[in-house]
């Protein structure tokens, strides 16, 4: 039986992509040859954008779809009013929709596959605007309600999902994500880093600045960790409601970085501090141990499982705890050894091959619900 599968891709040409953005970019780079081997096809959808625009993020023109509203008002209607919807020729051609991202179109008769990517709103409503808030529940609900079968990156994420929502575990499949083996450019990392007044050795955080991810807390944490001769630098862009106030010494925001770049980054870092508050999956954690880089995360969320033992967990809420992680990161040689040799070990489990191919698995077993 050859499937057809339309996929939303907004997500990748937003202000700020995110992970959410690494997820549909990976997924659109490696499902086609998954759909060729299975005698299916894939077809992408965005709101209005230039062919141009389209082909700099990644997604094949000639299979993509673009509708003619913009795609922050799409995002926000579909699942508001659900409206507008789909083209009928477009889901003539396709057997389920996927849903990449909250925005859940309309899906007609067809199938409906949604990713849930976390549930962070729900535990942190703080670290969301309330706006924000309501448009991820109404968009669960929506979910929950309509999808026949819901993707999420992590067992914790499936848990909350039948927690918070009563969502049957038979409609729920984990597809967890993966981390590019490509080397980093180190030679334009280390331009950044002497741009940056980078001269040594440093840790590093990365992701969209944002509440959930602790950076006040990372921030103040590191002042008192003891590290005298490293700095830490934070890769990533800015997002909502994050105010990290004065930065302190030894601190730089390198914003935005290409991945070449991002990938040297983990390559030269001493050590990735990642203490968020929650995450449904935490690909920078992978990521890092990809590159044979120790990491520091939580104890929270999906962030044990995914890390298991090579990683060194410490209690997000406790700044005490994230200085004394930090310091032991970077001094204990017997730990860093440990988590250097674990680290790549534990990152070959999660590969975006692997994502694509149980993807398309739940698109099958979707299809035949």
């Amino acid at each position: 039986m050859s499937t057809r599968v339309l996929l939303t891709a907004e997500q990748l040409l937003g202000p700020v992509p995110g992970g959410v953005g690494r997820y549909v970019a990976e997924l659109a780079r490696h499902l086609p040859a998954v759909a060729e081997r299975h005698g299916g096809g894939v077809r992408f959808v965005t709101g209005r954008h230039p062919a141009g625009a389209l082909v700099a993020v990644g997604l094949d023109a000639g299979a993509t779809t673009t509708l003619a509203l913009p795609g922050r008002v799409l995002n926000r209607t579909w699942v508001r009013m659900r409206s507008p919807r789909l083209p009928a020729r477009l889901l003539k051609a396709v057997d389920v929709v996927h849903a990449t991202s909250a925005a859940v179109p309309p899906p007609g008769s067809k199938p409906l596959v949604v990713t849930v990517h976390d549930l962070g709103f729900h535990h942190h409503p703080e670290a969301y605007p309330p706006a924000g808030r309501a448009w991820h529940e109404r968009s669960m609900r929506l979910t929950a309600d309509e999808a026949a079968l819901i993707l999420v990156p992590s067992a914790a994420t499936a848990a909350d999902c039948g927690t918070l929502y009563g969502i049957e575990p038979d409609r729920i499949a984990v597809t967890p994500l993966g981390a590019d083996p490509a080397p980093g450019d180190q030679a334009a990392t280390r331009e950044l880093l002497a741009g940056l007044g980078v001269p040594g050795p440093f840790l590093l955080a990365v992701g969209t600045l944002e509440p959930r991810k602790n950076l006040p807390r990372l921030l103040a944490a590191f002042a008192e960790a003891g590290l005298p001769g490293h700095h830490l630098v934070v890769a990533g862009p800015s997002g909502w409601g994050e105010t990290l106030g004065e930065v302190p010494p030894r601190v730089v925001l390198a914003g935005r970085v290409p991945d070449p770049v991002l990938r040297g980054l983990y390559e030269l870092a001493d050590g990735l501090a990642y203490p968020s508050l929650y995450e449904g999956f935490g690909l920078p954690v992978v990521e890092a141990m990809a590159a044979g880089t120790p990491v520091l995360t939580s104890t929270t969320s999906s962030l044990p499982e995914v890390a298991g033992d090579a990683a060194l967990l410490v209690d997000p809420a406790d700044a005490d705890a994230i200085a004394a992680g930090l310091h032991r990161l970077v001094t204990d040689q017997e730990l860093r050894r440990r988590l250097r040799a674990a680290g790549p070990e534990r990152a070959a489990r999660f590969t975006w091959p692997a994502c694509a191919e149980a993807t398309w698995a739940g698109y099958e077993r979707a299809r035949g619900r």
